[in-house]
C-alpha cells in the first residue's frame, strides 16, 4: 500500500486489489472517493463517500467504512448490488453493498469543499469526474496517459469518444498547474495530462 500526500487536505491511498487510487479529503465529515481494500485503516469515523463509478476495485472498501452518506450516479447505482456488473465475480467474490444511496447532483458542498460533477460515460454508463478547488478526481475516465477501458460490461466506445471531447474542452479551460487525480496510476497537472494523454491529443486532429 502506497500513501501520497497531495496537499494539506487530500491524501491518496493506493489500495487493493489492483492498485486503485482512493482519496481521503480532510473535511467535516471526511470525504472518501473510491474506497478500495485497506481504506478503513485511514478513516475510522463516519464519512461521506463519493464514487466515480461502480466497479469492484473502487467500491470494495465500502464495508470497512462507517458510511454516513453515499453518492453515486443513478446509472451505476444498481452496480453496488450486482456482482456481475461490479465485476467482483472476476475477483472470485460476490460483492454486494446494500446501502441507501443518493444520486449525484450537479453541485454539492461538504464542509468547506464545493464539488462540481461532470458526467463522463464510456468506461461505465454512470462514470463521473469530480472537481473541487484546483483538483479534478477523474476516476477511470482518464489517466495521465490513457483512458478507462470500454470493453467491459457497460462500456461504450462511442460514449467515451464524446466524453473525451468534453474532457479536452474542460481541461483546456483550466489553469495548467491544476491537478488531475485519476483512479489508477500517477497523478499529473492539467498541462501534463494534455501533453501526455494520447487519446486527448487525438481530439486535436
Amino acid at each position: 500500500m502506497r500513501i501520497l500526500r497531495i496537499n494539506d487536505s487530500v491524501l491518496c491511498v493506493v489500495t487493493g486489489p489492483i492498485g486503485t487510487n482512493s482519496y481521503v479529503i480532510d473535511a467535516e465529515p471526511s470525504v472518501v472517493i473510491d474506497p478500495g481494500y485497506g481504506i478503513g485503516a485511514f478513516v475510522q469515523k463516519p464519512c461521506i463517500v463519493l464514487l466515480t463509478h461502480g466497479h469492484f476495485d473502487h467500491i470494495c472498501g465500502l464495508k470497512e467504512l462507517q458510511v454516513k452518506k453515499l453518492y453515486i450516479s443513478e446509472h451505476d447505482a444498481s452496480w453496488l448490488v450486482d456482482p456481475s456488473l461490479n465485476l467482483s465475480l472476476c475477483f472470485k467474490e460476490r460483492f454486494v453493498f446494500d446501502h441507501e444511496v443518493e444520486y449525484l447532483p450537479e453541485n454539492f458542498t461538504v464542509g468547506k469543499f464545493d464539488f462540481k460533477v461532470y458526467r463522463t460515460p464510456g468506461h461505465t454508463p454512470g462514470s463521473v469526474m469530480f472537481k473541487t478547488g484546483g483538483i479534478i478526481f477523474s476516476g477511470d475516465t482518464i489517466f495521465l496517459d490513457s483512458i478507462g477501458r470500454t470493453d467491459l460490461p457497460g462500456g461504450d466506445e462511442t460514449a467515451m469518444r464524446k466524453t473525451l471531447t468534453l474532457v479536452k474542452k474542460l481541461l483546456s479551460s483550466l489553469k495548467p498547474n491544476e491537478l488531475v487525480l485519476p483512479g489508477h496510476g500517477e497523478i499529473g497537472t492539467v498541462e501534463e495530462v494534455l501533453r501526455n494523454n494520447l487519446f486527448l491529443r487525438e481530439e486535436e486532429r
